[in-house]
Parts: structure tokens; C-alpha cells; sequence
């Protein structure tokens, strides 16, 4: 599946979407990232696909983008 970033600025081809909490952050922020493809001794070759405030609204959009997977496989997302 192809998803904008938040940002607007990267269309990638995502092979894996997973969470995480951003660490050292003082509002507890939480990061969506976008796998584009297998990891490597360098990396795990993945990009940030949208930051939000609470867990609750994270799971929101992983819910969105489970949603369209289910539509169209190969279709397109853009995060909110």
C-alpha cells in the first residue's frame, strides 16, 4: 500500500506499519512508522508517517489505515 506522510512531503510504499512511544518527549507523543522494505545490517529502512498526541488517537489512525487495507490492498492512504 502507497501512503502520504503526515507531513505531505514522502509517498511511500509501506510493507510494514508499527508503533512506538516517542521517548524523552515531555507529552508522551506517539510515532507511526512506515517499513519500505527489508531490514539491513544498516537499518531498518522505515520512515515516520504521522506523530500524534495520545495513544488513543494513534490507534485511530492504525484503525484508518487497517480499514483501507481491507478495501484496496494495493490502493493509496493519506494520513491525517
Amino acid at each position: 500500500m502507497w501512503i502520504r506522510s503526515q507531513d505531505k512531503k514522502e509517498l511511500v510504499k509501506v510493507i510494514r506499519v508499527y508503533t512506538s512511544r516517542i521517548f524523552g518527549d515531555k507529552k508522551g507523543k506517539y510515532i507511526l512508522w512506515g517499513q519500505f522494505s527489508g531490514t539491513n545490517l544498516f537499518g531498518e529502512n522505515k520512515t515516520t508517517l504521522g506523530i500524534y498526541p495520545t495513544e488513543e488517537r494513534l490507534q485511530e489512525e492504525l484503525a484508518l489505515i487497517e480499514s483501507a487495507l481491507k478495501e484496496n490492498p494495493e490502493g493509496f492512504y493519506e494520513m491525517r
